[in-house]
């Protein structure tokens, strides 16, 4: 269990993480009439291009501050993209009328993109956090003396976000019961940076269950741990802010390259980040049983070795495709989500 005051830990962390729709919106103010920037460009300018989707999606929501002028950004190709009322002809419509010649549904980049001008980007000092960040020294886990196992999950309804946290004994089958936190989303979701979205809800959540006496020994995260483009997944950077066992478990493999051709049920198979580096391995990949195509990404977060990892998941199945912890939270969490949908 975790001997450092998470409270103090979740505050400072909340510090640290960034308003990207700010920024985002700062960039935007920098296009003006007869004008365009293209989505990669705003997300460049963020950081990583990685944000594009995020950007080109933020834009399209109705209630998007910005929904006014985001006819003002188009694709990297030149055209011109679809547009939040609906109407294509509608962003047409705007950009001509600020000037801009669009033919064929494109726009002229080399005449008409604007040049944006630098900002410290976010998300370059986001990635910069995750590069060196550096986990403590963790003592040598002892699983016979793991009593508690907690999954940990989030679901979302509009800006609203439900972490939870189901806690269950240390077979990972039998429940204890859940605790769980509501609030809203201050970051959106990009891929590789999961943890600066979820990692202010799952370090609240966690500290008000320091505060109870209820912190589980050992965590089972929704999402990557060092099966991550720079390592540093959100179970990894959890279990080493708090100091608590974590092991990633993500649906989606973000990075690395399988070496199996083919997966069994309950065989753990190597992710290693190039065929020719087969002894650097990231993660694994595991089929939990013959009744699913969906195998799921499993890695170390912190405080575990890979034998250990390998145990803890395997008998925490139960004939769903996560294991019974993150499966618990998971419905939970949507359970929650479904109840302020409709409140």
């Amino acid at each position: 269990m975790a001997a450092m005051d998470l409270r103090q830990v979740a505050d400072a962390f909340h510090e640290r993480v960034p308003d990207l729709v700010d920024s985002l919106t700062k960039q935007m103010r920098e296009v003006p009439s007869g004008s365009v920037a293209t989505y990669g460009q705003l997300a460049q300018a963020l950081g990583d291009t990685a944000a594009s989707r995020w950007v080109a999606t933020w834009l399209l929501e109705a209630d998007c501050p910005l929904a006014e002028i985001s006819h003002r950004v188009v694709r990297s190709t030149g055209e011109i993209g679809l547009h939040f009322s609906g109407d294509v002809s509608e962003k047409k419509r705007r950009l001509q009328n600020e000037g801009v010649v669009v033919s064929g549904g494109k726009v002229e980049l080399g005449r008409f993109q604007v040049e944006l001008p630098a900002i410290q980007a976010p998300l370059a000092a986001l990635k910069a956090w995750q590069n060196e960040f550096v986990c403590p020294q963790a003592a040598p886990l002892d699983l016979n003396a793991v009593q508690t196992i907690g999954g940990l999950d989030v679901s979302y309804t509009g800006h609203q976000a439900v972490a939870v946290c189901s806690r269950f004994e240390a077979d990972g089958t039998s429940p204890l019961g859940h605790a769980s936190r509501c609030q809203e989303v201050r970051f959106p979701y990009v891929t590789g940076y999961l943890a600066f979205r979820e990692l202010p809800l799952h370090l609240e959540l966690l500290a008000q269950m320091q505060t109870e006496g209820t912190l589980p020994d050992l965590l089972l995260v929704d999402g990557n741990g060092r099966l991550h483009p720079r390592r540093m997944g959100i179970a990894t950077m959890l279990g080493g802010l708090t100091g608590i066992p974590t092991i990633g478990i993500a649906k989606k493999k973000i990075c690395g390259v399988m070496l199996a051709d083919q997966l069994s049920p309950g065989v753990w198979e190597p992710i290693v980040e190039a065929k020719d580096q087969a002894n650097d391995i990231l993660g694994y990949t595991i089929l939990p049983h013959a009744k699913t195509k969906h195998p799921l990404y499993v890695s170390i977060g912190h405080g575990i070795d890979s034998d250990e990892m390998q145990e803890v998941v395997s008998r925490s199945f139960a004939g769903h495709r996560s294991p019974e912890p993150i499966y618990a939270a998971d419905r939970e969490s949507r359970r929650i989500a479904s109840t302020l949908a409709t409140a």
